[in-house]
C-alpha cells in the first residue's frame, strides 16, 4: 500500500493532467450539440491556413492575411449568390415542379416490378416469406420516418444551439488562424513539462492528417460536379436536352454527396435516373451509363489519387477502412475511416519510436515520413572487395 501510494504521489502530475482531459472530454460530449458548427470552423481553418501561411511567407502580418482571405471569403460568396445561385435556384424550381411526374415514374416501376414479381412461378411458402419481409421492410422504413420526426423539441434546440455556435465560429476561427503557429504551444503548456513536446507533435500529427483529408474531400466534390456538369453537357448535345434543364442541380448533389462514400454516388444517380424515366427509357439508361461511368472514375481513380495523396493509405487499405468503419459506426464511420485510419498510423509509428528511445524531433519525422527518413539514416553499403586470385579461378 504505502508502494503504491508512493507511486501516486511521483506521478500525481500526470494523474491530475490525465484527470482534467477526461474532464474536458465530458464537457465537450456534454456539449457535443453546438460542436458541428465548430467543426465547420475547423474544416475553414484547414482550408484557409495554407493561404495565410503563404501570405505570412510574403512578409504579411498573419491577422492580415485573415483578413485578407476572409474579404477573399465574403467576395466569393457574393460572387455565387451572384452568379451561380439564380441559374440554381431556377433549376431547383423546375425540379421540385417536375417531382409529380418522377413520382408518377417511381410509381409506374414499382408496378412493373410488382406485375413481374406476381409473375414468378414461386411456391406458396417462398412467395408467403417474400411478402412478410416486404411488409416488414415497410414497417421498418415507417419507423424510422417516426424516430426522425418525434423529437422535434430537441431538433430545435440543436438548431437553434448550431445557429448560435456559427455566429461564434467566425471570432473563433480567425483567433485560430492568427495564432496557428504557437497554438499546439498554448495548448501542450497545459501539460506537465515532460509531455509538452509530445503533446505539441500529437497535435501536429492530427492537423496534418485533418487538413490533408479536409482539403482533399472538397477536391473530390469539386472534381465530381464538374465531372457530372460536363457529362450532363455532352448528354443534352447529344440527343438528351431535357437534362440540360437540371444540370447544376444534378451536379451539385452529385459534388455534395461525393463526401458520403459508398452510397453518396449511388443515392446522386436516382434523381438523374428518375428524371431519364420521367422521360423515356433511352433517357434514363444514358443517365444510369453517364454515373456508372462518373463512379468508375471516382472508385478507380479519383478517390485512390486524391485521398490517397492526402492521408497516404494505400487504396486498398482505404476501401477495406470505408467498410469496416461504415459497419462499425455507420455513416458516420465510413465518412471519417480514411482520416481516421492515417492518424491512428502515424500515431501508431511515433509511439513506436518514442518507445524506442528516439527523441521526440525524430520520431515526429518518422512518423510523417514513414522509412523514408529511416532509409536516409542508414549509411551506404560499403563497396563490394575485388575477388582473390583463387575466387577468380573457381569462378
Amino acid at each position: 500500500m504505502a508502494e503504491l501510494l508512493a507511486t501516486v504521489h511521483r506521478h500525481r502530475q500526470a494523474i491530475f493532467a490525465l484527470l482534467m482531459i477526461v474532464l474536458v472530454i465530458g464537457l465537450l460530449w456534454t456539449a457535443r450539440g453546438a460542436l458541428p458548427a465548430f467543426f465547420i470552423g475547423v474544416a475553414l481553418a484547414f482550408v484557409l491556413d495554407p493561404a495565410v501561411s503563404f501570405l505570412a511567407r510574403r512578409g504579411m502580418p498573419r491577422w492580415a492575411g485573415v483578413l485578407v482571405m476572409y474579404v477573399a471569403m465574403v467576395a466569393l460568396v457574393w460572387a455565387l449568390i451572384a452568379f451561380a445561385l439564380p441559374p440554381i435556384v431556377r433549376q431547383t424550381n423546375e425540379f421540385i415542379s417536375h417531382l409529380p411526374e418522377l413520382g408518377a415514374s417511381l410509381a409506374a416501376m414499382e408496378r412493373g416490378l410488382m406485375d413481374w414479381y406476381e409473375g414468378l412461378p414461386l411456391p406458396d411458402d417462398v412467395r408467403t416469406t417474400i411478402d412478410a419481409q416486404i411488409a416488414a421492410s415497410g414497417q421498418a422504413f415507417a419507423d424510422l420516418l417516426r424516430a426522425i420526426v418525434a423529437p422535434t423539441v430537441n431538433a430545435v434546440v440543436r438548431v437553434a444551439t448550431f445557429i448560435l455556435g456559427l455566429v461564434v465560429v467566425p471570432v473563433w476561427l480567425f483567433f485560430v488562424l492568427k495564432d496557428r503557429e504557437g497554438f499546439s504551444r498554448h495548448v501542450a503548456g497545459a501539460m506537465p513539462p515532460e509531455w509538452r513536446a509530445d503533446s505539441e507533435n500529437i497535435l501536429a500529427l492530427l492537423g496534418r492528417i485533418g487538413g490533408r483529408w479536409v482539403r482533399g474531400q472538397l477536391l473530390l466534390g469539386g472534381s465530381i460536379f464538374l465531372a457530372t456538369v460536363i457529362g450532363l453537357t455532352i448528354l443534352t448535345f447529344v440527343g438528351f436536352p431535357e437534362f440540360g434543364q437540371f444540370t447544376l442541380v444534378l451536379a451539385l448533389i452529385a459534388g455534395i454527396l461525393e463526401w458520403f462514400p459508398i452510397i453518396g454516388p449511388i443515392v446522386a444517380a436516382i434523381p438523374a435516373i428518375l428524371i431519364g424515366f420521367s422521360i423515356s427509357l433511352p433517357s434514363a439508361i444514358a443517365a444510369a451509363v453517364l454515373y456508372t461511368a462518373i463512379q468508375q472514375l471516382e472508385n478507380n481513380i479519383l478517390v485512390p489519387k486524391v485521398m490517397g495523396d492526402a492521408v497516404e493509405l494505400h487504396p486498398a487499405v482505404m476501401i477495406l477502412a470505408l467498410v469496416v468503419g461504415g459497419a462499425l459506426f455507420g455513416l458516420g464511420g465510413a465518412i471519417l475511416a480514411a482520416p481516421t485510419v492515417a492518424a491512428g498510423r502515424d500515431l501508431y509509428r511515433y509511439g513506436f519510436h518514442r518507445f524506442g528511445g528516439r527523441t521526440p524531433a525524430d520520431a515526429v519525422q518518422l512518423a510523417m515520413h514513414g522509412s523514408r527518413v529511416a532509409d536516409e539514416e542508414e549509411p551506404p553499403a560499403p563497396p563490394a572487395s575485388p575477388p582473390s586470385e583463387a575466387e577468380a579461378a573457381l569462378a
